[in-house]
């Protein structure tokens, strides 16, 4: 992802379609291994997820998936933290390089850990990546101001506020894949934070009014955040171009802030709710489903508190919560057709599987095997969510055919229902 995890407002790293309404959970949970209670996390399009774990003096930084498990990046320290992943597993971070100071940092699968330096004082922070590897963050300079930074490994750490003063300085979170940065900043002599969209060829750009910051983008350049609505209140955001701020509600209570979106125009976040106890919940916003709480949707216990909400592209979404972390899996749903049916023997018959969940079917170019008693005979290719399978081969009699989806790095496998085909003589 491009957008993956936030750092906090005052340079502390470790702070802080259509939706169904039926009550039926439309993903299946899946608990991820080794994660602290409270941690922050990321994802990136192959559902690989940062996980952060420690004690209150040492921290370790890992990656997981379904896939390949946990994979240590050798980071430990106090700390020390990822805040984001690309979409080659690449991780950044914070960490001590030996300094007794944090330090930002770009961690490559195979290759290990690079340190990117700073902007003077040697203390910075990474928390954005994109594909390219080009990484954000904030750093001090040599006059202890926190600035907004941009590296990339040909032209190292640029300064995206040189004539910053304030106290509360710059961070600039999250970058997309053309390079548009997005952050927030003090401007010179206030005490309220400006959120900011920054691209090399058109500059700085201030997003909404006092108040406002800006968490992450999408590639199409649609900003999300928290910023603060007419009545004071601070409500999660979404911010184009063309349409400016949209404020995008709560989930009842006063206060919600919106810290992930995908390619999609999905949205997550936290809010709070009515509740007597007014609890902090995760959401999941969508163009055509409006704001709706996780617990609902996903199935996510109402009793866990999120502190850190990412998503995919594929609606796959990273939930780190009071217990731990948890992966929200868009559920698959099969169908199989067939015709004709019943057919004649000889007579070529078509099987039709389609396959859909609440993020879309599954990709194009999967396979998808159709079995009679477990055994496959035959396979079709997935375009648009559907795939087909013709034979003729079957003898007379009634069969009982199925088809199954494998699953790949975002989705879960599935199976449809048996389909009884008839074939007479």
């Amino acid at each position: 992802m491009n957008n993956i995890q936030k750092v906090a407002m005052a340079a502390m790293f470790a702070m802080s379609l259509s939706i169904l309404a039926s009550g039926q959970a439309d993903f299946s949970l899946k608990k991820v291994p080794g994660s602290t209670p409270n941690s922050l996390t990321a994802i990136n399009n192959n559902s690989q997820v940062v996980v952060n774990a420690g004690t209150p003096t040492s921290y370790d930084i890992s990656v997981w998936s379904r896939i390949d498990d946990l994979v240590d990046l050798g980071l430990t320290g106090v700390n020390s933290g990822g805040s984001a992943i690309d979409g080659l597993g690449d991780v950044v971070g914070a960490g001590d390089p030996g300094t007794g100071v944090l330090q930002a940092f770009i961690w490559r699968p195979g290759t290990g850990v690079q340190w990117l330096g700073s902007l003077g004082s040697g203390m910075s922070m990474a928390s954005g990546v994109n594909d390219a590897g080009a990484v954000v963050g904030l750093s001090y300079t040599e006059a202890d101001t926190q600035h907004a930074f941009l590296w990339t490994q040909a032209g190292g750490m640029q300064d995206l506020t040189p004539n910053l003063t304030s106290i509360g300085g710059a961070t600039a979170v999250a970058i997309n894949s053309s390079n548009e940065v997005v952050g927030y900043y003090f401007p010179n002599g206030t005490y309220n934070p400006v959120g900011f969209t920054w691209t090399q060829d058109g500059g700085w750009q201030d997003l909404g009014p006092a108040g406002t910051l800006a968490l992450a983008l999408n590639d199409s350049g649609t900003v999300v955040g928290q910023s603060r609505n007419a009545k004071g209140y601070m409500h999660a955001f979404s911010w184009t171009q063309s349409g400016g701020m949209t404020d995008l509600g709560t989930l009842g209570g006063t206060v919600s802030s919106a810290l992930g979106v995908n390619n999609k125009g999905w949205i997550v976040g936290t809010s709070l709710t009515t509740s007597k106890t007014d609890f902090l919940r995760a959401f999941l916003w969508t163009p055509s489903g409006g704001m709706k709480d996780l617990a609902a949707v996903a199935g996510l216990p109402k009793s866990q508190q999120p502190t850190s909400v990412q998503v995919n592209d594929s609606g796959v979404i990273a939930v780190a919560t009071n217990t731990g972390i948890s992966l929200l899996i868009p559920k698959m749903k099969a169908k199989l057709t067939s015709s004709p049916n019943p057919a004649k023997v000889g007579q070529p018959i078509t099987f039709t599987a389609t396959f859909s969940s609440i993020a879309g079917p599954p990709p194009d170019g999967e396979t998808v095997q159709f079995t009679l008693g477990g055994q496959s005979i035959g396979s079709g290719t997935l375009s648009n969510g559907v795939a087909q399978f013709a034979t003729s081969a079957l003898a007379a009699g009634s069969y009982q055919i199925a088809a199954s989806y494998a699953g790949d790095a975002n989705y879960l496998a599935v199976t449809s229902s048996s389909l009884k085909q008839v074939v007479n003589p």
